[in-house]
């Protein structure tokens, strides 16, 4: 039986700086609601040029804090 894990464990576990649509679908959330909360220094992010990128554990840490 596979053992199930919390979203932000399987956040965590990601290999890569997430972009806002792989956020999105992750908490099941439109594209511009996690650029909105982003801009309000909500989400933490950073950019690459004009990219905005999500880091994995920052945004494990911060969903195990709500």
């Amino acid at each position: 039986m596979s053992e199930v894990q919390s979203l932000p464990d399987q956040i965590e576990r990601i290999g890569h700086a997430l972009t806002a649509a792989e956020l999105a679908e992750l908490l099941a959330v439109s594209r511009i609601t996690v650029f909105k909360q982003a801009k309000a220094g909500r989400i933490p992010c950073f950019r690459i040029g004009t990219c905005v990128r999500f880091d994995p554990r920052a945004v494990a840490t911060w969903l195990r804090r709500m």
